[in-house]
């Protein structure tokens, strides 16, 4: 122990009391917007239930897991596969013209229905090595955030 104290007085030798608690506070400050920011992060969850049937048709859930509500400003859901270097991209469905503004109150989810003329199918020749995702464009945000949905 008193090494310990004999360390921590050389280490602190020239600096006054005030200056120690100045680090401190602003270590304990700093420490505390990490914090804050961190808890304040979008985060996103998405969910499938596919059907065979164009009548009952496909859903997408997207589940808001934040503190905060979010306005998807506009969204899109794509066919990727994987090449060589990079991806391959396909439009798969996206919302009518007015049908774009979403909002995601905090912990609750919103479902996306494709029926009759927005169905599209998932069986394993439709799929053909192909995964899709959406691509969420989130108001306040410079950059759409994408996640897998299925494959």
């Amino acid at each position: 122990m008193n090494v310990l104290l004999q360390k921590l007085q050389v280490l602190f030798q020239g600096a006054t009391p005030l200056a120690i608690w100045g680090a401190a506070l602003s270590t304990l400050l700093a420490g505390i917007k990490v914090w804050e920011v961190w808890r304040a992060r979008v985060r996103i969850e998405i969910g499938y239930n596919f059907t065979s049937d164009e009548n009952i048709g496909n859903d997408v859930i997207v589940r808001n897991l934040s503190g905060t509500p979010l306005l998807v400003t506009y969204w899109e859901l794509i066919w990727r596969k994987r090449r060589l270097l990079g991806w391959k991209e396909s439009h798969l469905v996206s919302p009518e013209d007015g049908n774009a503004d979403i909002k995601i109150n905090s912990h609750s989810s919103i479902k996306l229905t494709f029926n009759e003329m927005n169905y599209f199918s998932t069986n394993y020749d439709a799929v053909a090595g192909r995964k899709i995702f959406i691509r969420l464009y989130i108001a306040g945000r410079s950059w759409p955030i994408l996640r897998k949905v299925y494959g």
